[in-house]
């Protein structure tokens, strides 16, 4: 698995440096960062998670190094600090993050490190509450999003306990991403719980993997008989 690794160097320096009514100006720029990376990274075939904010992991298999380099020299354009950047690889996307991430820690200068890795398929994980819907007619909204969140907790801890890693979407949406030979334990997960079902998609990239989760998902919910799907999509 490939993971390109973007941290933002100075931030809460530069957070501070904003006054004491920066809040909503962290939350319009961090915001505005993460749509250019979006979009410049779903054009590839990629799929960026934004985790902390002060940092991007994006999912990278599939997508040329020189593509990858263009999305870093974007968002050093807008980025309000210097940003470094290296890529990982790793048997699972956990330890592909935690070796772009010490890649960085080992880093002598600003430039990014991108090696010349091998790819892999991407597998990704869409999961849905079953009956949401009702769930926050019963529920205020906010008790709703909590109930949500706990399971999310849940789900997140364990995924990354055998080797993925996750995030959560807004909504009922919490998606993740696992390497082939862990699949079976996601399986397990689901039918283990009640509380959701998981549409899987295999891809050549992120953006392929998303697609084929997806759409797993949305047959899952059309015929109202299994807990999880995977559709594979070969290119």
């Amino acid at each position: 698995m490939k993971i390109l690794l973007m941290e933002f160097i100075g931030y809460k320096e530069w957070t501070e440096s904003l006054g004491y009514d920066r809040e909503w100006k962290i939350q319009d720029i961090q915001s505005s960062i993460y749509k250019v990376v979006n979009d410049e990274i779903s054009r590839v075939g990629g799929f960026a998670l934004p985790v902390r904010y002060d940092g991007l992991i994006i999912l990278a298999d599939g997508i040329p190094n020189k593509h990858l380099l263009e999305i870093y020299t974007k968002v050093k354009e807008i980025s309000p600090t210097k940003i470094n950047a290296c890529i990982g690889y790793g048997k699972t996307p956990r330890e592909a993050e935690i070796n772009a991430h010490n890649c960085i820690l080992n880093s002598l200068s600003d430039e990014p490190k991108f090696s010349i890795i091998h790819d892999e398929n991407v597998v990704a994980c869409h999961f849905d509450y079953n009956n949401f819907t009702s769930l926050t007619h019963e529920l205020s909204f906010y008790a709703a999003y909590m109930r949500v969140m706990r399971l999310y907790s849940k789900l997140s801890e364990s995924i990354y306990d055998f080797g993925g890693i996750s995030q959560y979407l807004g909504g009922d949406n919490m998606i993740a991403f696992i390497d082939e030979d862990t699949l079976d334990k996601i399986i397990k997960i689901v039918e283990n719980m009640d509380e959701i079902k998981v549409g899987i998609g295999i891809g050549k990239n992120a953006r392929s993997a998303m697609a084929g989760a997806t759409r797993a998902l949305d047959e899952i919910r059309s015929k109202r008989e299994d807990k999880w799907k995977i559709v594979k999509f070969s290119t």
